[in-house]
């Protein structure tokens, strides 16, 4: 029997990187030439397309990091990260958790810090931003997480 209503058997916001939708989803698998933190954007090294980095505006955005189901050690602050040449799962199409540095409401555009490889809205008075890569499908403060629609090829 299929879930009528995913919302009453899975929390709205399960942990950053977390895959937020039962809807189908897309993701490749590269290679970390850096340290990425879990629901970061990320873009492919222009020296090696098998490997990916955070987002810094170098490239074009070719994903977000999904979180790994283990971890052997959580830094001081609690962010999992995936470690140099480790196997990185990159969501290109769904739904996906991601920190949020600004207030956004739900149906807002994202848009990229480039500094941070973390979602601000579209709206936002940072200037060192990427283009729209998504929508917000929940609202959030700044500094927490939110839902985000990715479509990429």
């Amino acid at each position: 029997m299929t879930i009528p209503v995913g919302q009453e058997y899975m929390s709205p916001v399960l942990g950053l990187g977390k895959i937020a939708s039962y809807q189908n989803y897309k993701a490749d698998t590269l290679a970390a030439s850096s340290d990425i933190n879990f629901g970061a954007a990320v873009q492919m090294v222009s020296d090696n397309p098998e490997q990916c980095k955070a987002y810094d505006g170098s490239g074009e955005f070719y994903g977000v990091a999904i979180a790994k189901h283990f971890v052997p050690s959580f830094e001081g602050d609690k962010v999992g990260k995936y470690s140099q040449f480790e196997a990185v799962s990159v969501l290109r199409q769904g739904i996906i958790t991601v920190k949020v540095e600004e207030d956004v409401i739900k149906g807002e555009k994202a848009v990229i810090d480039k500094a941070t490889a973390n979602f601000r809205p579209s709206g936002t008075s940072t200037t060192e931003v990427s283009g729209v890569v998504g929508i917000f499908k929940t609202s959030a403060s700044g500094g927490g997480l939110a839902q985000l629609e990715i479509n990429l090829p």
